[in-house]
């Protein structure tokens, strides 16, 4: 990621309350990824978290699918497969991935005092790596233990909005 003034790590959740109309929290986190593109604001997302998103958002499709009836055959599992890509796509187009490397786990490995989350411990890791300004999360826990600027999709939204004089 690219070190610049208000670097934004945006956390998965974030993510995917976007991609997935049925999570409670989509229309905050649309709003923020709307203000964000308009303003071409410089995110970034754990590397993981990219493949985390394509995983969760297929399983989640497909579960839909079942619980309404209907059978997950080739062609709807072609269909979502494709959709999923497409988030990973505009994901990737929008955000740079910060790496995972070994200085992430390592340092992920010393944020265990603050979390005991490895997940989180590495979300905070990639801020750091990063130099980033803020996280954007809806994890209340992660945003608690959290030792840089965590706003919500709607708080980074409003303040992405202010800066901007809209």
């Amino acid at each position: 990621m690219t070190v610049a003034e208000n670097a934004i790590v945006v956390d998965k959740n974030i993510w995917l309350d976007f991609y997935l109309h049925e999570r409670p929290l989509h229309e905050e986190a649309a709003r923020f990824i709307r203000v964000a593109e308009k303003h071409n604001a410089n995110l970034g997302t754990p590397a993981d978290a990219v493949n985390e998103v394509f995983y969760t958002i297929g399983k989640f499709l497909k579960q839909q699918v079942r619980e309404n009836g209907g059978t997950v055959d080739e062609c709807t599992a072609r269909a979502i497969n494709n959709f999923a890509w497409g988030c990973v796509d505009h994901m990737t187009d929008l955000a740079i991935s910060v790496p995972m490397d070994d200085r992430t786990a390592w340092l992920a490995r010393h944020y265990r005092d603050i979390t005991s989350d490895y997940e989180d411990a590495s979300v905070l890791a990639c801020c750091e790596l990063s130099k980033a300004s803020y996280l954007v999360t809806h994890d209340k826990r992660l945003a608690a233990q959290a030792n840089i600027a965590t706003k919500t999709a709607t708080e980074m939204a409003d303040l992405i909005t202010r800066a901007h004089g809209d």
